[in-house]
């Protein structure tokens, strides 16, 4: 069940701070700068949608979102008639910030403190603005008359749980994660950090929780992290069908991380004949029982003959195509030969009107797993080059695609694909 949900497919910038992640587990440390930062938490539920009064015979339109520079001359009109007002200065010192100038928002929520001390919010502002400039003692003593003054912003617990981790407070990251999930259990960016954290204190199967949370929730990161506790067992039972899983959920969402661990387990699964190792054959079949899990997403279908048939395969005949097209790529990139060729003859002819030929899409999957040493995708891309499918001919790139292959093989494909020369 838990492979069902796993497999079923489907932050304005505040900071940027890093966990750094044990090697052993995570393969490799987090980069400061390539994290993104967490949304920030919605105080106030989102206002109901407005009602037409019936005396009206259509809804006012919703006002157009003001950009962020009309916003910063609104405030700043707001406050040359008004200069303690405290809502223009928070936005101002916000929208200031959102532009990059974190100096002159800083500069704005001093002010706004000097008229309104007892803000929780202003001081919230102020230590997440402290935080990018990695002024962490400033940056705390905020943040902690912040969640004084009001002990249900999650924000707060949260931003403290980061400033507590860098500075080598482990045990007080983990209690203010914690404390934040108290006070709103969905928040996934905190689930994350804490799975992170808690990975750093030898918690392994604590960890592996927060992050399985987090990854349900559609982290990538924490998909990508989750897979790798996966593939060396580490707070979770091992499990390279599950470390499949979760790379390839964050494969889906871009992460180049788990675009890298696919491509390597690939590799040595792609590995045949006297050179194949138990560790390849291993690879090889847990890419296989990767797609035969992906039944379980479609109960609704006869799985009839999986010799011939795949779930993308399947559903594509039954005119599901919607469906279909994302699983066949989902097979495809688990090695699957029924899954590929639908997908090489859904490149060269489309589909009955509904999908045209040449999708780029298709030729991103082929180029991607060629570069893995496919052979499959090399044929299929030395065909199309050869024949100009959707692309200008290219006889010198098609053979290229077919280097390194058997003379005869190389021979047979090319009489295949090339065009006769016409006899004088």
């Amino acid at each position: 069940m838990f492979l069902h949900h796993a497999t079923k497919g489907g932050w304005p910038v505040i900071l940027a701070v890093a966990l750094l992640i044990h090697p052993a587990w995570a393969g490799a440390q987090e980069d400061p700068s390539a994290i993104p930062a967490p949304e920030p938490i919605r105080e106030e539920p989102l206002p109901p949608e407005s009602i037409a009064q019936p005396a009206l015979p259509t809804p006012i339109p919703a006002p157009v979102p003001l950009s962020l520079l009309e916003t910063l001359t609104q405030a700043r009109q707001a406050l040359h008639l008004e200069p303690d007002a405290q809502e223009p200065r928070l936005t101002l010192g916000r929208t200031l910030f959102q532009l990059g100038d974190t100096d002159g928002a800083i500069d704005e929520y001093r002010t706004a403190l000097r008229f309104h001390p007892t803000v929780a919010q202003a001081h919230l502002d102020l230590g997440t603005a402290l935080m990018a400039k990695q002024d962490w003692r400033n940056a705390m003593t905020e943040l902690q008359e912040a969640v004084r003054l009001d002990p249900t912003l999650v924000q707060a617990h949260y931003s403290m749980g980061t400033i507590h981790y860098t500075r080598g407070n482990v045990q007080s990251a983990i209690k203010a994660y914690q404390e934040a999930l108290r006070l709103k259990a969905d928040f996934a960016e905190a689930h994350y950090r804490l799975g992170l954290v808690l990975k750093v204190a030898g918690r392994d199967k604590d960890a592996a929780q927060e992050l399985e949370s987090a990854a349900l929730a559609g982290l990538a990161k924490a998909q990508y992290f989750l897979g790798n506790a996966y593939r060396s067992g580490q707070g979770v039972e091992k499990s390279q069908i599950m470390a499949i899983t979760w790379w390839a959920r964050a494969f889906e969402q871009g992460l180049p991380e788990a675009a890298q661990a696919l491509t390597q387990l690939r590799r040595l699964a792609a590995v045949k004949g006297n050179l194949q190792t138990k560790q390849s054959k291993a690879a090889a079949e847990a890419f296989k029982n990767y797609c035969d899990q992906l039944w379980l997403d479609f109960p609704d279908l006869d799985r009839g003959d999986q010799a011939t048939e795949t779930v993308g395969t399947t559903l594509l005949k039954q005119g599901r195509t919607g469906e279909a097209l994302p699983v066949l790529l989902r097979e495809a990139y688990a090695l699957n030969d029924i899954s590929h060729a639908a997908l090489v003859q859904l490149y060269e002819q489309g589909l009955d009107g509904q999908l045209p030929p040449h999708g780029q899409w298709i030729l991103s999957y082929l180029e991607s797993t060629a570069a893995d040493g496919a052979i499959p995708s090399r044929t299929a891309l030395a065909r199309i080059y050869a024949k100009g499918l959707g692309l200008a001919p290219d006889l010198a790139k098609a053979k290229s695609y077919l280097k390194g292959m058997p003379r005869e093989e190389v021979k047979r494909i090319l009489d295949e694909i090339t065009p006769e020369t016409p006899k004088p």
